[in-house]
């Protein structure tokens, strides 16, 4: 999920989805561990391959949106770089957190296709 293309789909960041005030106690563990960091990181990466390469031409970028729709999708709790269990340790409900995911994505599609349709016009 590291890779990006230059010039694919306009990346959306976490902090969009979950805003994180310097007060939040999440926001300081995120700040004083580095264990955190790489958490949030995982997630971050996640959500960014997730929006940007969703509807790219490139076979590379659907297979890092896969990939990325895969592990958010997953039920797994065992592995701790799970999206279940990096969501438990930042306080977020998962399940919330997936359905605002897919709901977000289907609103940008539809965006998208609209935006087609009246350049098309």
């Amino acid at each position: 999920m590291m890779e990006h293309e230059e010039g694919q789909q306009e990346s959306i960041s976490l902090a969009e989805i979950i805003p994180v005030q310097y007060s939040d106690p999440v926001a300081v563990r995120i700040q004083s561990s580095g264990e955190y960091r790489l958490l949030w990181a995982i997630l971050e990466d996640a959500i960014d391959c997730y929006f940007r390469y969703a509807d790219s031409p490139s076979e590379n970028a659907q297979a890092q949106f896969r990939e990325a729709e895969e592990w958010i999708d997953s039920p797994e709790e065992e592995w701790p770089c799970s999206f279940n269990n990096i969501c438990v340790h930042f306080q977020i409900d998962p399940d919330y957190f997936r359905r605002g995911l897919r709901e977000r994505l289907a609103a940008k599609r539809a965006e998208r296709t609209a935006a087609a349709v009246r350049q098309a016009a």
